[in-house]
């Protein structure tokens, strides 16, 4: 697995900072700013905007018009956005009020790998580089960086939620960008000498510098060390040894495990591990899933010992489980799982990951559990009939009502009363475990 497969929701960040709002100065003050964002490359240039509202097709023209609607308060907001691959999106804030004035620019870059792609990685680095160097000139810059946003959740600041604010320097990134304030508390010259591959001095006074040529291989033993060396030169009181090990530490949320989870749920672990992300600890998920075994299926009998169907009229009760029962399913969580829409397989893990990350089988009312487990037996029991080709054998007290396939009758609305009772039964009795093992026990049958 490659470090962009394991870290699928990886992207990078780039935040600058300014103690100035343009937009004092009216439409006139923003265009500036405007200009840089439209000289982005043409790989990187966003071409909607959103205000308050649904996507625009952008131009100065139609955000001249819609440029009251941007304000709320005395707070000035404008995303544009890119709509075609790679995903970006650059958020322009402003603001004037008693404390001052204030402007930030904030560009998300999606997937990361788009910046790792080789032969490429040294031109899209230059152009951010250029990015930050145009905005200079327009916005007399206070701080900046541009990272992993992976990595800076990853980090130590205590200050990470609110950059904007004067900060004591806890890490180092890619790409920094010091105001004249910070600059004079470091001293230019002991700036100036940190250990960097560019450094550069910007209009207004402030310092740009970069660690690496590219951010591509910001958690690489080279990168670890670049930033571990600039850090300490800036605050020699920090060990380089403690302060490499801190990095080499996050490093390894970055190298991917092998995911080796039990065949029968590794969907449904998968999903979970992906929605948490390598920021969110995926890697002591993946540890913990490696070792995950769901208990064995119990919801069946031999055929033979199957109970025959009690209900007065056979049809309208298989009727009532595929008609009724599975349709509310699907009118239930057809927004958020639409593949039960679908009639795939994948509709199977889907649910079940939903069920359980979504905790079901803790929320739900005696009420709620009386109408969900008649719903999510019957879709499972149609799957079982439709895709293995089962018979339904009904009963009047639903958790009897079996599907017989082969030598076995299986009993979907038991396994669904097991599924939601309690927060983890979604895993532990998952629909998809069930129908694997009737497949497979199906298809040996057939043989």
């Amino acid at each position: 697995m490659s470090p962009d497969e394991w870290n699928k929701s990886g992207r990078f960040l780039l935040e600058l900072f300014s103690s100035t709002n343009p937009m004092d100065r009216g439409f006139e003050g923003l265009e500036k700013v405007l200009e840089v964002i439209e000289s982005l490359d043409p790989e990187l240039r966003p071409d909607k905007m959103r205000i308050l509202g649904p996507r625009l097709n952008y131009s100065r023209q139609a955000l001249r018009k819609r440029l009251h609607k941007a304000y709320i308060v005395d707070t000035f907001s404008l995303m544009l956005v890119r709509s075609q691959p790679p995903e970006v999106m650059v958020e322009f804030v402003s603001r004037t009020n008693d404390a001052g004035g204030y402007s930030s620019i904030e560009m998300y870059l999606q997937p990361f790998s788009f910046l790792r792609e080789p032969g490429q990685a040294e031109r899209r680095a230059g152009h951010l580089v250029s990015f930050v160097r145009a905005m200079a000139s327009c916005l007399p810059l206070t701080f900046g960086l541009g990272h992993s946003f992976t990595d800076l959740c990853l980090g130590t600041d205590p200050t990470v939620k609110d950059l904007s604010t004067p900060r004591p320097i806890y890490e180092t990134f890619w790409l920094n960008v010091y105001g004249p304030a910070m600059v004079q508390a470091i001293g230019r010259q002991r700036l100036l000498s940190t250990p960097a591959v560019l450094i550069e001095e910007l209009p207004g006074g402030a310092v740009l510098w970069l660690t690496r040529p590219t951010p591509a291989d910001f958690d690489s033993e080279e990168a670890r060390l670049a930033q571990a060396r600039a850090l300490v030169h800036l605050r020699p009181e920090l060990s380089l040894d403690s302060t490499l090990a801190t990095l080499r530490q996050r490093s390894l949320e970055f190298s991917p495990l092998p995911m080796e989870f039990d065949p029968d749920v590794a969907d449904i672990l998968r999903m979970e591990a992906d929605f948490h992300g390598v920021a969110g600890g995926k890697r002591s998920l993946v540890e913990r899933f490696n070792r995950y075994h769901p208990p064995p299926v119990s919801e069946w009998l031999p055929a033979s010992q199957a109970p025959a169907p009690d209900v007065d009229n056979v049809k309208a009760a298989i009727d009532t489980y595929e008609g009724l029962y599975a349709e509310q399913l699907i009118a239930l969580f057809h927004s958020d799982v639409p593949q039960v829409t679908e009639g795939t397989l994948e509709a199977l893990p889907h649910l079940d990951w939903h069920l359980w990350h979504a905790g079901w089988g803790r929320r739900l009312s005696h009420e709620q559990r009386e109408t969900l487990v008649p719903a999510l037996g019957a879709f499972l029991g149609r799957y079982l009939v439709e895709v293995l080709g089962g018979r339904w054998l009904p009963r009047k007290m639903l958790e009897e009502a079996a599907v017989v396939i082969g030598d076995k009758a299986w009993l979907p609305f038991l396994r669904a009363r097991h599924a939601l009772q309690n927060q983890e039964a979604p895993l532990d009795f998952s629909c998809s475990q069930l129908f694997r093992l009737a497949q497979r026990l199906a298809r040996a049958h057939s043989h």
